[in-house]
């Protein structure tokens, strides 16, 4: 073969290549900067199902804790229900914030 053809041919891959890849870049649904959003994105997704994941299996494991344990399930309702016995009187102390707006004292 004529070494002018062969270069031509070589020119003309090379182009087309080249062509292919600025419009993956730049202009393709699949582009770089995309997919690296879409990656970071879906990196953070997958950190949060996990934590969501291990926060369900604590409350799971409390919630067994104090339906078997009437003395955990009394704490409970008390301290964060202010549940009380027929012959007890429940005060609950509050302060007014600025806004108008009632803050509970703990």
């Amino acid at each position: 073969m004529d070494m002018r053809i062969i270069k031509n041919r070589f020119f003309q891959y090379f182009a087309i290549i080249l062509i292919f890849g600025i419009w993956i870049v730049c202009f393709d649904d699949y582009k770089w900067s995309k997919q690296d959003a879409l990656n970071t994105q879906l990196h953070a997704l997958q950190q949060e199902l996990q934590e969501t994941q291990k926060m369900i299996t604590e409350y799971e494991s409390k919630n067994k804790l104090i339906e078997t344990d009437p003395e955990l399930m009394e704490a409970t309702g008390r301290d964060n229900y202010y549940m009380k016995r027929g012959d007890e009187d429940l005060f609950i102390f509050v302060k007014e914030d600025e806004d108008g707006s009632l803050i509970l004292l703990e």
